[in-house]
C-alpha cells in the first residue's frame, strides 16, 4: 500500500510543493544539473542537509549509491517532461519499480520524496535544494522518511525548465523489525538463541491454552535449517522436501509420530534475526487457524525453529512440531 502527503508554501513569491511515498532551461529545452555541471555539488548538498538532520536525531548516516541518484534523477526528469506531479508514473510505475529496473533488491525498504517549485529560476541552484529540504523536514510525512531507522543509501535528482523545478529524494535500506517494540534493541539472535526465544513465545500461548509447553528439539531445528532457502531467497519461503521425515538426523525417523511445519516471510524488516522478528513470525502464525492449530497441537511435544536474513531486509522464519508421545 502507498500513502502519498502533498504540502505547499509560498517562499519570495514561488511556490512550492512537495509530496512523500509509506517509495533548467534555456527557452523549452529543459536543463538536468548535470548538464549545468553542478549535480554532483546539489547532490553531495541534499545529502549534508539529510545527514545533518539525521545525525541530530541520533540516526546513522546515509551513503550516496548510484543506483538511487539514478532512480531519482529518472523520476525527476520524467515529471518534467510528461508535465505530471505523482510517485506513480502514468504508467503506474512506483519507487520500488524504479530501485529494482536498476539493480535494487525487492526486499530493501525504499522511501521517496518528491518536490516542485514554480515561478523558480532555470537552473537549479544550492539555496533551492536548501528550500526543499526546509519543505520536507515541515511535512510529517517527508519528515518521517527522511528520520527513518533502517535506513543506509540515499539518492537526490533534480531538474528545470520554463520556471519549473522538480526535485527527488530516493532513500532505502533493510528496515528494521516489524515488531519491534519501544526502546527495544534489534540484537541479533544466535541460531541456539532463536529456538530458545521461539519455544518461549510459543508456550506462553500454549500455557494461557491450558497445553503442555514443547521443548526445544535438535532434530526438528535440523529439519528447519534444511527448509531455509540457501544465498538469495527469492519467491520461495521454504524448500519444498519429498517428505520431512528424510531431512531427520539418522537413526531418529521412527521415533516421530507426525511433523508439521509453520513458514513465514517479510521484506523491508531489518538485516539480522531478532526476538522482534521472532514475536512478528508467532503473532501472525496464531492469527491464522491452520498455523495456529499447528503450534497449539496437543499432540505437539517438541519443536524446531530456523531463520534466513539476507542482509538486505529479507528475513523467513520455520517453526516445525513433532509429536514423540507414546
Amino acid at each position: 500500500m502507498t500513502i502519498g502527503l502533498i504540502y505547499s508554501f509560498l517562499q519570495g513569491g514561488r511556490s512550492l510543493t512537495v509530496a512523500s511515498v509509506i517509495i533548467l532551461a534555456l527557452l523549452s529545452q529543459p536543463v538536468a544539473a548535470a548538464e549545468s555541471g553542478r549535480l554532483a555539488e546539489l547532490r553531495a548538498q541534499a545529502l549534508s542537509l539529510v545527514n545533518a538532520a539525521r545525525k541530530q536525531h541520533g540516526l546513522n548516516p546515509l551513503q550516496s549509491t548510484a543506483i538511487l541518484n539514478s532512480a531519482a534523477q529518472a523520476h525527476a526528469e520524467d515529471m518534467l517532461q510528461r508535465n505530471y506531479y505523482s510517485h506513480t508514473s502514468p504508467e503506474g510505475g512506483t519507487i520500488s519499480d524504479r530501485y529494482r529496473d536498476r539493480g535494487g533488491s525487492r526486499w530493501t525498504k525504499v522511501a521517496e520524496n518528491i518536490a516542485r517549485c514554480t515561478g523558480c529560476p532555470a537552473v537549479p541552484s544550492v539555496s533551492r535544494v536548501a528550500d526543499f529540504q526546509e519543505g520536507w523536514m515541515n511535512s510529517p510525512g517527508h519528515r518521517r522518511n527522511i528520520l527513518a531507522e533502517g535506513l543506509e543509501a540515499f539518492g537526490f535528482g533534480i531538474i528545470g525548465e520554463n520556471g519549473r523545478q522538480f526535485a527527488v529524494q530516493t532513500i532505502a535500506g533493510p528496515g528494521v523489525p516489524l515488531a519491534l517494540q519501544a526502546d527495544e534493541e534489534a540484537a541479533e539472535l544466535s541460531p541456539p538463541e532463536q529456538v530458545e526465544v521461539a519455544a518461549q513465545m510459543i508456550n506462553r500461548e500454549r500455557r494461557r491454552e491450558g497445553l503442555v509447553p514443547v521443548k526445544a528439539s535438535g532434530a526438528l531445528n535440523r529439519v528447519a535449517q534444511h527448509l531455509l532457502p540457501k544465498g538469495e531467497s527469492g519467491e520461495r519461503i521454504m524448500k519444498q522436501p519429498d517428505s520431512l521425515y528424510d531431512l531427520l538426523p539418522a537413526g531418529s525417523e521412527t521415533r516421530w509420530k507426525k511433523i508439521e511445519v509453520v513458514a513465514g516471510g517479510c521484506g523491508g524488516c531489518g538485516a539480522k534475526a531478532t526476538a522482534a522478528d521472532i514475536r512478528y513470525f508467532v503473532d501472525q502464525w496464531l492469527q491464522d487457524p491452520q498455523n495456529g492449530g499447528t503450534l497449539l497441537s496437543s499432540e505437539a511435544t517438541q519443536i524446531g525453529f530456523a531463520m534466513f536474513a539476507n542482509g538486505e531486509g529479507r528475513k523467513i522464519g520455520i517453526a516445525v512440531t513433532g509429536d514423540t508421545s507414546e
